[in-house]
């Protein structure tokens, strides 16, 4: 936390693209969302994309990581400036559904940490941040939420540092996640050749942008005085809505996996207008150089079922995009309070371009 803190100070000394303030009350009057991005650059990727956040909408940043030698093994790191009307993440802590955080009336930031250990168990945390600072220039991206953590980027990465609990609630939980990239930036409609610099997904106020959809990772955390640490495949994207995201939504699923040499996203989303229509999104790389991407209707297909591991029968889901197929066991289930976000991550296998390989892969999915 300290190394950011550091870093952030010096870099607003330099010409900056922006630098932000994030307040910590949520904004009573009308808003303005972007989902259209100027470049290719962390600043413009990372960059908030509403111009306040109110009751009913929300802007996050999200970044998670899986082993490789055990997919039990997860991080994932979410920090939001949103308001309760239609945020899809939960805002009260593990267990209490119905009492508010104290003190937060009208809050608007907020930090949230899953990890689950190698052996299953999981642990979540949600917790609010007192303010957010964002600073933005070229290739650089850094943002500090104060209390909980934040992340420095660029093209080649990302380091992310975390810190969140307090002595009342017994929560104490640190740590980081370095990432190396394997894979450029991936917008829904991009192409295996050309990134596609509109950032809106269907007709309800969503944006999304996978900024870096795989890349090497190392992960050093402690929960609660018990340390994990592991190498990984590791995830960062964006999301946002100037609607209220639950009323509008019918089903959001989007999830990755790292096989052998391949990197493959997927993302389907129906809106509440039209339930039929499914808007998708696929990305497929082999070391690290895109194969296929596009946004094709009926070109990503998601089927649950069971998987067949080595201990058995698993529920599971089966994955297809242009070039893959992908079998994913959901060896760990986490669902919010409400049963509406339900994450996934655990073993996957799968035929890429005719060829069979096997990793790991983390699925989210939300439904209404």
């Amino acid at each position: 936390m300290h190394l950011l803190l550091g870093i952030l100070g010096l870099t607003t000394l330099a010409t900056a693209r922006y630098s932000i303030n994030i307040p910590p009350t949520l904004y009573t009057g009308p808003i303005t969302a972007d989902y259209l991005t100027p470049s290719l650059d962390q600043s413009d990727l990372d960059s908030p994309k509403l111009s306040h956040a109110n009751a009913s909408t929300f802007d996050w940043w999200h970044f998670d990581a899986i082993g490789i030698e055990n997919p039990n093994a997860s991080v994932a790191v979410t920090f939001a400036n949103a308001g309760a009307e239609g945020y899809p993440l939960d805002m009260l802590p593990p267990g209490n559904l119905t009492t508010p955080l104290p003190g937060v009336p009208g809050h608007s930031l907020w930090a949230h940490i899953w990890v689950t250990f190698e052996d299953g168990r999981r642990f979540h945390h949600v917790q609010a941040v007192d303010s957010a600072r964002m600073h933005g220039s070229g290739d650089s991206s850094v943002a500090i939420w104060h209390g909980a953590g934040g992340w420095m980027g660029s093209e080649e990465g990302y380091e992310v540092e975390f810190a969140v609990g307090d002595v009342e609630s017994g929560v104490n939980v640190t740590g980081g996640i370095s990432m190396e990239r394997i894979t450029s930036s991936h917008s829904r409609c991009s192409t295996a050749s050309n990134f596609s610099s509109a950032l809106g997904i269907g007709d309800s106020g969503l944006g999304w942008v996978a900024v870096m959809p795989d890349a090497m990772a190392m992960v050093d955390v402690t929960v609660n005085g018990e340390r994990l640490r592991f190498e990984g495949y590791g995830y960062h994207d964006k999301l946002w809505s100037s609607r209220p995201f639950t009323s509008s939504t019918k089903s959001l699923q989007r999830g990755r996996a790292h096989l052998g040499l391949y990197s493959v996203l997927w993302l389907s989303y129906t809106s509440e207008s039209s339930p039929n229509q499914q808007v998708v999104s696929s990305f497929l790389a082999r070391d690290g150089e895109s194969v296929s991407a596009g946004c094709a209707d009926g070109s990503v297909t998601i089927i649950a079922g069971q998987q067949q591991t080595e201990g058995g029968l698993v529920s599971g889901f089966q994955v297809g995009i242009p070039g893959a197929q992908v079998d994913v066991a959901a060896d760990n289930e986490e669902r919010d309070g409400r049963g509406t976000h339900l994450r996934w991550n655990g073993r996957a296998r799968g035929i890429l371009e005719g060829v069979d390989e096997e990793g790991g892969a983390i699925f989210e999915r939300f439904e209404y």
